[in-house]
């Protein structure tokens, strides 16, 4: 794939889940996490951002009232990739390049895992999702009985309708963790600035627990358009990451990036056994 194309791929990739441009416009509504523009505000910013405000399965939410069941195992493939992350002024993220041999960022009817041996993927539900990117939050958007984690990480997919998968990792105060230790390294400090390292890999299996057991909800994204329709799987278990290394994050990012849980409605949240 020529450089300008994949740079035109990359750009399409970073700002479709997060920004939405009106149809006569070429500026993006803005928002953010405080005042004016902050969460509680969000579904009047633009008609764009109605469901913000109207949708009755939004994320994130309060993670008490579930129903155990047995759930089929979450089937991780996630590869090594070169460390290309960027600050969009909402989280640092690092976002997932495409090989050679994809054309698309959906997989096809019938591909399975083989088809993509250089691309990161997971199978969820009997669907093939591909890795898009994952990115992190400070404090933890879900919560559990209404307590908040120090972090959480978000790895986001799409299959092959274009819908969206998220994985979500709480993250504890505990032991330094080498892989948060590269990604802080490495991550840039200034809005709109990208590193795009070849000579550092990193992979997300580094970010994952060892205990693969999940809570599973129908939800959406947590930034604007809070367009709906993400199966959600948020792990049991938490990872841990040092407090010095939570406190660095918190420093290059500037701000609190986190929206408060949504109602439940009539949702039911499932738990593997």
């Amino acid at each position: 794939m020529r450089p300008l194309m994949r740079n035109i791929l990359v750009l399409f990739t970073l700002t479709l889940p997060v920004l939405t441009l009106h149809a006569a416009e070429s500026e993006p509504t803005p928002w953010g996490y405080e005042g004016a523009h902050g969460p509680l505000q969000w579904g009047n910013l633009g008609p764009e951002f109605s469901l913000c405000d109207k949708g009755m399965s939004q994320s994130p939410i309060d993670l008490l009232r579930s129903h155990k069941i047995g759930l089929d195992d979450i089937q991780f493939s996630y590869k090594d990739a070169p460390f290309h992350v960027i600050n969009n002024g909402h989280t640092l993220q690092e976002l997932e390049p495409l090989s050679e041999t994809v054309k698309s960022r959906y997989p096809k009817h019938g591909q399975t895992v083989v088809h993509f041996d250089k691309d990161s993927t997971i199978m969820f539900d009997g669907d093939l999702y591909l890795l898009e990117q994952f990115h992190f939050h400070y404090p933890s958007e879900h919560t559990v009985d209404q307590r908040h984690y120090p972090m959480e990480l978000h790895l986001v997919h799409h299959n092959e309708r274009h819908e969206a998968a998220v994985i979500a990792v709480f993250m504890e105060e505990g032991k330094h963790n080498p892989f948060f230790e590269t990604f802080l390294e490495h991550a840039p400090a200034k809005i709109g600035e990208v590193i795009d390292d070849h000579e550092h890999f990193v992979n997300p299996n580094d970010l994952l627990p060892k205990r693969r057991s999940y809570y599973r909800y129908f939800g959406s994204y947590t930034t604007p358009p809070c367009h709906e329709g993400v199966i959600w799987a948020v792990m049991h278990d938490p990872i841990q990451v040092s407090a010095e290394q939570i406190q660095r994050f918190r420093t290059l990012l500037g701000h609190n990036n986190v929206r408060p849980t949504q109602p439940l409605h009539k949702r039911f949240v499932l738990e593997s056994q």
